[in-house]
């Protein structure tokens, strides 16, 4: 069915209909939002309208939703950046990132979160693609452009409770603060000395070279030698 063009009426001086003529926007004429119509004589290109009462409709290129709650049943698709001024929450129990990804990422496709800190390094909680581990870090990125990779400043500091480990730990820089250390494996040093074992023998007599002796061990050994050295001489 073909658009209608509605019908005004033409009057005299006096008030009277003296005919009938279709709306013309070279006229300037619009049809009011009070009798359906928009108020509006043309609407640009990818423009959405908005109502204020009675009075002509606004051909909104930035919406701006000054309600309380925006529902949308569908998906929402935004090509451009998408920014919220307050909270952001779901009750999704998992966050799905770089969604759609196919084949294997390359090597300088991290992902992550970048955490804005104003004149302050950010930081950044993300997944060291060239590296194959999660990396804890400062950084000068801000998440902006099409550059996957998350440089890295230095590394930052994690508090936690107890970390349990299934795989090798290792610690380039100083383990301090620790109230206990259980360990099921091997302890290797930068050197390559591995440790295996802690050793209480206060004779020394285990000879293991991979075996770590305690101080009360040591200790004991050097008492019973000087007192056994000072029973030689008599």
């Amino acid at each position: 069915m073909a658009d209608k063009v509605p019908l005004k009426g033409l009057f005299d001086n006096s008030g009277n209909v003296t005919g009938l003529a279709e709306y013309r926007s070279a006229d300037g004429d619009t049809l009011g939002v009070i009798h359906g119509g928009t108020g509006l004589a043309t609407v640009a290109t990818d423009r959405i309208l908005t109502g204020n009462g009675t009075s002509a409709m606004t051909a909104e290129a930035n919406l701006t939703f000054d309600g309380t709650t925006l529902t949308v049943t569908g998906n929402i698709v935004a090509t451009g950046n998408f920014e919220a001024q307050t909270q952001i929450t779901t009750v999704d129990p998992v966050l799905l990132i770089d969604s759609g990804r196919s084949g294997n990422p390359a090597g300088t496709d991290d992902a992550g979160i970048i955490i804005e800190r104003g004149s302050d390094p950010n930081v950044s909680i993300f997944w060291d693609e060239s590296e194959q581990h999660f990396s804890f870090a400062t950084t000068t990125d801000t998440g902006a452009g099409t550059d996957n990779t998350i440089s890295v400043s230095q590394q930052t500091a994690i508090k936690a409770g107890n970390i349990t480990s299934t795989g090798n730990l290792a610690i380039s820089g100083t383990l301090t603060g620790v109230t206990n250390f259980n360990l099921t494996g091997t302890l290797q040093f930068d050197s390559g000395q591995t440790v295996d074992e802690i050793s209480n023998d206060v004779n020394l007599t285990d000879g293991a070279a991979t075996a770590l002796v305690t101080e009360n061990a040591i200790k004991s050994h050097v008492t019973a030698q000087a007192s056994a050295f000072a029973i030689a001489l008599g």
